[in-house]
């Protein structure tokens, strides 16, 4: 599965600067899981719609565990994720090929983000995202099963396909991808259950209290150094 410019340029990656970048990822994707894990703790499961979404989640994973994996339309998702944030980006498709084996989708232009966004843009999701936003209340349990499905399919058939060397990642640098691929799910996740169950979790406080964190970090750091190049 990839996505393919069709010009034949090709760019001298900087592995140091995608290493650096990559380690740099990591320490707010720290406190980022942190913060994630903390709010999903409020999760009570007594709500029509979290129930709904653990659920449909649940139902997903044994699917996948025990009967059958979607790989099909895993790959479709992963191939129309290219295509669609490389026009949103203002490139073109010029094929797109999906099959059992594989699939590959040439466009007029890539980069990074457009590499890696099938690993942490969940198509599925977002598609039934706006649904709910514009459904009556009383469809919600309804739709959140199908996220919830939906978002575990995402995360475990990420995890299943990176078992292979994904040239997407290959291209782009192993290290910093998976490293962004990371930090980005989690802000995934926190959308997510930022739309379905806000009394558990907004966006603005996710961010937020990761970033109080995170400035926390860099201020003992701050004084550790300080205290360590004083004596």
């Amino acid at each position: 599965m990839s996505a393919r410019q069709a010009t034949k340029k090709k760019t001298t990656p900087v592995p140091w600067g995608k290493w650096l970048a990559g380690l740099l990822l990591l320490i707010p994707g720290f406190f980022a899981t942190l913060v994630l894990a903390r709010h999903l703790g409020r999760f009570q499961f007594v709500t029509p719609v979290q129930l709904a979404f653990v659920t449909g989640a649940g139902v997903y994973l044994v699917i996948h565990l025990l009967l059958w994996k979607p790989v099909f339309i895993h790959v479709m998702g992963h191939e129309l994720t290219h295509a669609f944030w490389a026009v949103m980006l203002g490139g073109r498709i010029k094929s797109l090929l999906v099959s059992k084996e594989g699939g590959q989708v040439t466009l007029s232009k890539t980069n990074f983000f457009i590499a890696l966004a099938p690993y942490f843009f969940p198509l599925y999701t977002f598609i039934l995202l706006p649904i709910y936003f514009i459904a009556a209340p009383k469809f919600h349990p309804v739709l959140a099963f199908f996220i919830g499905m939906s978002l575990a399919f995402h995360v475990a058939l990420t995890l299943f396909s990176l078992r292979d060397r994904q040239s997407d990642i290959k291209q782009v640098g192993a290290f910093f991808s998976l490293s962004f691929v990371y930090v980005m799910n989690l802000i995934v996740i926190a959308l997510v259950l930022s739309v379905i169950s806000p009394e558990v979790i907004t966006l603005g406080s996710f961010f937020f209290e990761s970033w109080q964190l995170f400035a926390s970090f860099i201020l003992w750091a701050y004084d550790w150094m300080a205290v360590w190049l004083n004596t």
